[in-house]
């Protein structure tokens, strides 16, 4: 089936000018073409009870190693596991975010413990510091960046050490993530696929120096606690410490970056709603809900799943061995869930929304992304009251449309 959209309707889901402004697409599809099979093979759900069921659909397997069963192809030709690239494939293909239970509720709850409310509690103080540091150096100068002085240091340094990275490489670290992104995007050319594969070479590797530190050195922290669990018994192998401590970082950190620095501009891009926050800062988590809601830090990204079997969604039917992904941001602006859903908010009532997922594989880094969310915030909100946009200082970043490179702020009024 083929729906003719309207002229100038971007409907390449990984091209600039969809990239730019993905909304306008994503309600058409939501309205005209909710189970969407994309020119680029896959097939996009974009209402809010389609993904929300998918989420929970046993048929839609979280592991990619299935892919060649399901399909009935054989297994491509690839590196073996005692080369680097075939060794951190491997790696990757292990972490409990691309499992399916009971392997990934093993290792999830061993995981989960760098990400209880308790332990999220434990990270307060130094969060609430980390932006106080960042918010002082910032403020010194007439304006700052709330990407690169603010949302970009406070979750890398949160999450490098969660994860036992030494200060040193954290930058070059987050910086490697940019082309491992590239992946996963089927517009990719062959020098960003090799790009991304020796930066995830050179990720693992960096990794693995960590895990083999805390097996010399043990300490109090989540990594040690991984290795010694191992030891115990517990059946967690090191290339699932790897690769969830790699996950780790993901959850913790590379996201939260984009919601504090997207978040922000669209309150200031919305000064009833920056000035209903100043007034009653009682408003911050129905905020942080409705940002997330309105502009999902990947906005244009879609969880995505293996279909094991024939599966029908909208009345049409998916055949087994289809990549199936979940238009998170279209759900969460889906007008049968949300009233006015092009509206942003921030005293909506707080509903469910998909920014997190549903569901077992519910992202397990949620509680500290709003811890840090809410620091930020509400830092801002008690140091800079008269912060404003400075003209023409922003801009996407080149290699996502759907986030920034730069947004500068004033704050001196």
């Amino acid at each position: 089936m083929s729906i003719t959209p309207p002229p100038g309707l971007p409907l390449d889901l990984h091209g600039t000018e969809f990239l730019e402004d993905p909304a306008p697409t994503l309600a058409w599809l939501r309205e005209h073409d909710p189970v969407h099979h994309s020119a680029h093979g896959y097939w996009l759900l974009t209402r809010y009870d389609d993904v929300a069921a998918a989420f929970r659909d046993p048929s839609l397997s979280s592991e990619w190693t299935k892919r060649h069963a399901v399909r009935g192809t054989a297994a491509p030709q690839r590196a073996t596991p005692a080369d680097d690239l075939g060794r951190a494939q491997a790696i990757v293909l292990s972490s409990f975010n691309m499992k399916d239970d009971p392997d990934h509720g093993r290792v999830r709850r061993l995981v989960q413990q760098a990400f209880t409310r308790s332990a999220v509690d434990q990270r307060r103080d130094r969060i609430d510091d980390l932006v106080t540091e960042l918010l002082d150096a910032g403020t010194a100068a007439d304006s700052f960046d709330l990407v690169t002085e603010l949302a970009f240091p406070l979750t890398i340094t949160v999450a490098s050490e969660m994860i036992g990275l030494p200060a040193s490489l954290r930058d070059r670290f987050r910086a490697s993530f940019e082309d491992t992104e590239r992946l996963g995007d089927p517009t990719a050319t062959d020098e960003q696929r090799q790009a991304g594969r020796d930066a995830l070479v050179w990720q693992l590797g960096v990794i693995a120096d960590v895990v083999a530190d805390r097996r010399a050195n043990p300490g109090d922290d989540l990594v040690t606690a991984l290795v010694q669990a191992e030891e115990a018994g517990e059946v967690l192998t090191s290339d699932e410490i790897m690769a969830a401590l790699l996950t780790m970082y993901t959850a913790a950190g590379t996201t939260t970056e984009r919601m504090i620095s997207s978040g922000m501009l669209l309150l200031l891009r919305h000064p009833e709603q920056w000035a209903m926050l100043l007034a009653d800062p009682a408003l911050m988590s129905g905020t942080v809900t409705e940002i997330l809601r309105y502009h999902h830090p990947n906005q244009q990204t879609t969880t995505a799943r293996l279909a094991l079997t024939d599966v029908v969604y909208g009345g049409r039917t998916i055949p087994a061995g289809a990549t199936v992904r979940l238009g998170l941001g279209a759900a969460n602006r889906d007008p049968a869930r949300w009233p006015d859903p092009e509206r942003f908010d921030i005293t909506r009532a707080e509903l469910v929304s998909l920014a997190f997922g549903q569901g077992a594989h519910y992202c397990i880094g949620a509680p500290l992304a709003r811890v840090q969310a809410i620091a930020a915030f509400t830092a801002l909100v008690e140091r800079c009251p008269a912060i404003a946009l400075a003209r023409g200082e922003i801009r996407h970043d080149p290699r996502r449309m759907d986030r920034y490179e730069r947004v500068v702020v004033t704050t001196r009024g």
